[in-house]
């Protein structure tokens, strides 16, 4: 698919949003992570969306689930067309939803704010794997500063999460408690946020309803239950040596066409969770 720039710079303001459990608005993130934590130009580009109602959040990866496969070249390129702010088209069709680079994220975050509890599950090549833990609120620190973003006049908040510090700008023009990633828990929506090392940057770039939505969302299927612990080493060797990973999840070696042992040096990894 040929990349072409589309920016979505309009900001639907529902006047439903006291409306009950059943609407369900959506907002686009353009999110930025940095690969190597030593390399600031190792940056690469994603579209994640956070779907929302009154008292669960859905996260994922537009672009995994819903774009179009695209080669490495163009995702590098994708990547530094996102970094200099702008996005890519990548709706995908009912032929071709979801197919992806394997660096576009690929972890699904649910939250059910009532019964306090988040849900992850992932898809490490084929296998998907899941995990349950307790919502945790970022301890946050409201600021008096204040800023223009996207016409909705946003607050600054910091606070010390998963290991990282983080600068976020929320909007109390929409009551949703929510944010991208694990960023919740202040009094509106999070329209912009990133750690205090701009290794991981969040900016809203288009909210609105889903009521006239034609994609459809599919959750993994067949999960296979892990521990958080567990989870978080097998993503680490599938980002640093994929050949490494391959070679545990069959449990026996990967060969080249000579008949050796085929080996991947370490990749650097800078997962966005430093916690164990």
């Amino acid at each position: 698919m040929k990349a072409s720039l589309i920016i979505y710079l309009f900001f639907i303001i529902p006047t439903a949003l006291h409306a009950g459990d059943s609407t369900t608005y959506s907002c686009k993130y353009r999110f930025i992570k940095q690969t190597d934590p030593k390399n600031q130009k190792s940056k690469f580009g994603d579209v994640m969306i956070l779907t929302m109602t009154k008292n669960k959040s859905t996260y994922y990866s537009y672009l995994k689930h819903y774009g179009n496969y695209l080669k490495q070249s163009e995702q590098e390129k994708n990547a530094n067309e996102s970094n200099q702010g702008g996005i890519v088209s990548i709706d995908g069709n009912a032929n071709t939803p979801g197919r992806y680079f394997t660096l576009n994220e690929s972890e699904i975050i649910e939250i059910d704010f009532i019964k306090k509890n988040i849900s992850f599950t992932d898809q490490l090549i084929n296998t998907q794997y899941g995990y349950n833990e307790s919502l945790e609120r970022p301890k946050w620190k409201i600021e008096i500063e204040t800023k223009l973003i996207l016409n909705q006049q946003c607050q600054k908040a910091t606070t010390f999460f998963k290991g990282r510090n983080y600068i976020a700008w929320f909007t109390t023009s929409i009551p949703y408690s929510m944010g991208p990633w694990l960023l919740n828990g202040l009094p509106g929506l999070i329209i912009r946020a990133n750690d205090d090392k701009n290794q991981f940057e969040f900016e809203c770039i288009e909210l609105n309803t889903n009521k006239n939505s034609t994609k459809v969302f599919k959750k993994y299927a067949n999960i296979t239950i892990v521990t958080k612990s567990k989870l978080k080493a097998k993503k680490k060797l599938l980002n640093q040596n994929p050949i490494e990973f391959m070679v545990s999840q069959l449990g026996k070696s990967v060969t080249s066409s000579d008949g050796k042992n085929v080996k991947t040096p370490d990749k650097p990894y800078n997962p966005i969770d430093l916690t164990k």
